[in-house]
């Protein structure tokens, strides 16, 4: 009897049709599917953003496969495990492998409910231990004979045979030979129809570098680290050229730190020149110059968005953003002044700040040339230096929540309060906009 060697890849976001969502494919699943395809492993990948439960289920019996991943990061953990719970279910021999930023912080809590879980980058690891198991008969005897320390990130706590490798990072030469992420799988018309709707564009992920050497109090980065890594160029523009095909005519680039090196970033928009397609990207404020903002704008840049964070000097070095005001404001005029629209993320509320450096953050928010503004409250995720520091901390809270000002933790700030002035500032910041527009 053939042995059953089949992997399904599960991305347990199911869309909200919140106003605050933005859909985009699983690259990481994408990423997954290649590699696994590439040593010549069947998979599948189970999106199920514009999916039910009740589908998911009727496919994974459909498709009955001897391996599970699925993808947990802190706003779909209750979907990871009641997926997790459903497979245990109705496919009591498939092997159940938890992934993604939350099983890589807390591998014991999902350890209990997942045979295995893989911590960090996992590109390499995931795809050898499942070509290892197939070849083994998928057996799960296979798992206690102690070859599971052959694999990096790999955790294992349900059983007397613990094991808890080391989490590694591939290196840069590593990841310029990594193949494209295969997007195959994905409901390309349903994303495209999406992203028209809401902008006008048909509109699709990339990530061309992994890493972020920054120190942000708020931040978490389990994955990726702060090892900042390029992606072989060459490698990124066959990806567009696929992308194209696809029917995409915009890219959100989702690099953390897209124009941190600026010789990566000027020989992009080089090769961006001529290819017909627009783009957005993040950017930090510094190391910016007119030269620069130039150059992305005859890329095809259209949008930038920027973490300023906050109005407050004081409040900046408690979040250790290591940028100025002046740095903020600077970067927000260089792209308004070259067309380049620019957006902007504030934190409100955050611990140790005071009511008046929240209204410089709601003044200073107002006076800059900005297209599009946003505030949240902060949001202690998991392994970061905030998170650890808040001990109030209330995991019984829905993480799933998209309403901007909901606090997870004992804050001193009043949410009603805040979400009074939020509404009360997106709405000067609206009539602004109206009459800038009429102006023009």
């Amino acid at each position: 009897m053939k042995t059953n060697s089949k992997v399904a890849l599960i991305y347990p976001y199911f869309r909200t049709h919140s106003q605050n969502e933005l859909l985009f494919p699983p690259l990481g699943a994408a990423a997954l599917q290649s590699q696994l395809r590439l040593q010549g492993i069947e998979s599948q990948i189970f999106d199920c953003t514009f999916s039910s439960m009740k589908e998911l289920q009727k496919a994974l019996l459909s498709y009955g496969p001897a391996i599970a991943g699925i993808y947990s990061m802190i706003t779909m953990s209750r979907n990871s495990f009641s997926i997790a719970a459903m497979v245990k279910s109705l496919l009591p021999a498939c092997l159940l492998v938890a992934g993604g930023p939350l099983p890589t912080l807390y591998p014991d809590q999902y350890g209990r409910e997942f045979d295995l879980v893989f911590r960090g980058e996992a590109d390499v690891s995931f795809p050898c231990f499942c070509q290892d198991y197939f070849d083994a008969g998928s057996s799960r005897a296979q798992l206690k004979r102690g070859a599971l320390k052959n694999y990096a990130g790999l955790y294992r706590s349900n059983d007397p045979q613990r094991v808890s490798n080391p989490v590694g990072h591939h290196s840069e030469e590593e990841i310029k030979l990594f193949p494209a992420p295969d997007r195959s799988s994905f409901a390309h018309a349903l994303y495209q129809k999406f992203w028209l709707k809401r902008t006008g564009t048909k509109t699709t992920s990339i990530i061309t570098t992994l890493g972020c050497p920054q120190t942000c109090d708020f931040c978490s980065r389990p994955i990726f680290g702060n090892l900042f890594r390029r992606k072989n160029l060459d490698s990124v523009f066959e990806e567009i050229h696929q992308i194209g095909l696809l029917g995409y005519d915009n890219l959100w680039i989702a690099d953390d730190n897209f124009t941190l090196d600026a010789a990566f970033l000027a020989e992009f928009c080089r090769r961006m020149q001529g290819t017909g397609m627009s783009w957005s990207c993040l950017s930090r404020v510094t190391g910016l110059n007119r030269e620069i903002v130039d150059m992305m704008r005859a890329a095809g840049c259209q949008k930038v968005y920027l973490g300023l964070e906050s109005g407050s000097r004081e409040t900046l070095a408690l979040m250790k953003k290591k940028a100025t005001l002046e740095q903020g404001v600077e970067a927000v005029n260089l792209f308004h002044e070259a067309g380049i629209a620019s957006a902007a993320f504030f934190i409100v509320g955050y611990p140790g700040e005071t009511a008046a450096s929240i209204e410089k953050t709601f003044a200073f928010a107002l006076d800059l040339p900005l297209d599009e503004i946003s505030f949240n409250v902060p949001f202690p995720l998991p392994g970061s230096p905030l998170f650890d520091r808040i001990t109030t901390v209330d995991q019984s809270k829905d993480w799933n929540r998209e309403n901007e000002v909901c606090f997870v933790y004992k804050s001193e700030f009043d949410p009603i309060y805040l979400q009074h002035r939020i509404d009360q500032t997106m709405m000067e910041f609206r009539e602004k906009k109206k009459n800038v527009a009429a102006f023009v």
